[in-house]
């Protein structure tokens, strides 16, 4: 009996044992379903950022397409209106277009970092989810048809046998090409000014005028060139570029269609626009390209190093005067080197094959 007596009152710290055991238990597992259901609910939120920031990486590239001029060294661009959140674009130059004579093209970083904010989180400090994603790019400088150094499709009168009309390119480049390109029939003077592929004698591009043939061989756009919509200037006349700002080479445009010809008053690099006719005196010197809707007179020793095209206002079926290269020491020479500057800003975005990530650092 006395054994029996010092047993009594065992079931009650066992119970509470158990109790506690159980306890336990309940909350080691409440604590691995919230750190379960934590995790999963985060994983879900990280893919759903991943996949705004892409929908934001794809939505800037697309929009890419609508215009052919580079992006500026640094563009930040949101978008508030993506499935699951929102994306912000970060665009970033890492080289500019070189300048030396093999080219090498600007060279970007585009990156986009996704927010999700539609994923259900379960803890009131617990941020919304992010990730970034970054592509590199190039930029590819869009191709021009040049039919020669000097191309009119209004014909040309040439004066005397000084100068020179060369389609050798001058920085040695490229293969040469015409030193002059009219429609068939349309040059008169003497031709031991023309030099290039073609010898002495002028490209034949077709028939004359707005219902001819030689309209269509110049490959132009420039019914949008003249409304702005394409080749978009940086400067428009009487805004003209100081000599800092021609570092760039910039496009310059001048309004002058059905009004008085304009005539250069400095030199310049770039892209030089001109409505509609245009006159060049002196000795000034342009290098890149030069577009002239209506007729184009030179005088004196100016030069232009790149390639020059006149009479474009027939492809928008108007008649034009016949450009006329006065006699002179002039300088009239092809040159790819100042072709690929002056075009460098006018092109597309190409992706870098391999070059895509998700693991690019944002803070």
């Amino acid at each position: 009996m006395s054994a029996r007596l010092n047993q009594r009152g065992a079931t009650l710290p066992l119970t509470i044992l158990v109790l506690a055991l159980l306890g336990v238990a309940v909350a080691i597992t409440y604590a691995r379903l919230s750190s379960e259901r934590r995790t999963t609910s985060d994983g879900q939120a990280e893919l759903q950022a991943f996949a705004v920031a892409q929908s934001g990486l794809s939505r800037y590239l697309s929009t890419l397409t609508s215009g052919p001029t580079m992006p500026a060294a640094s563009v930040t661009v949101t978008y508030n209106d993506l499935p699951g959140g929102t994306a912000q674009v970060n665009v970033r130059k890492l080289r500019d277009t070189t300048t030396h004579l093999n080219q090498l093209p600007a060279i970007y970083v585009i990156s986009s970092r996704g927010t999700n904010t539609t994923a259900k989180r379960y803890g009131a400090s617990t941020p919304p989810a992010e990730r970034t994603v970054a592509t590199y790019a190039l930029w590819t400088p869009a191709p021009i048809d040049i039919n020669g150094a000097v191309t009119s499709l209004s014909g040309m009168d040439k004066s005397g046998s000084s100068g020179i009309m060369s389609g050798v390119d001058n920085c040695g480049a490229a293969a040469a090409v015409p030193g002059v390109a009219v429609p068939g029939g349309t040059y008169t003077g003497p031709v031991d000014a023309i030099n290039g592929s073609t010898g002495n004698i002028p490209s034949n591009l077709g028939t004359p005028g707005p219902a001819g043939t030689a309209k269509d061989e110049v490959d132009l756009d420039w019914a949008g060139i003249v409304a702005g919509t394409y080749l978009a200037p940086n400067y428009v006349l009487p805004s003209w570029p100081s000599a800092a700002q021609f570092n760039n080479w910039p496009i310059v445009k001048v309004n002058n269609t059905g009004g008085p010809e304009y005539t250069l008053t400095g030199g310049g690099q770039g892209i030089l626009i001109v409505t509609g006719d245009f006159k060049m005196n002196g000795s000034l010197r342009w290098d890149g390209l030069i577009l002239v809707g209506g007729k184009f007179t030179s005088s004196g020793n100016n030069t232009v190093y790149g390639a020059l095209v006149a009479g474009l206002n027939v492809k928008l079926g108007i008649a034009t005067s016949a450009s006329d290269i006065a006699s002179g020491t002039k300088t009239l020479q092809y040159d790819s080197c100042a072709l690929r500057r002056a075009l460098g800003k006018i092109g597309s975005i190409q992706r870098v094959r391999n070059g895509w990530t998700d693991t690019w650092a944002s803070y």
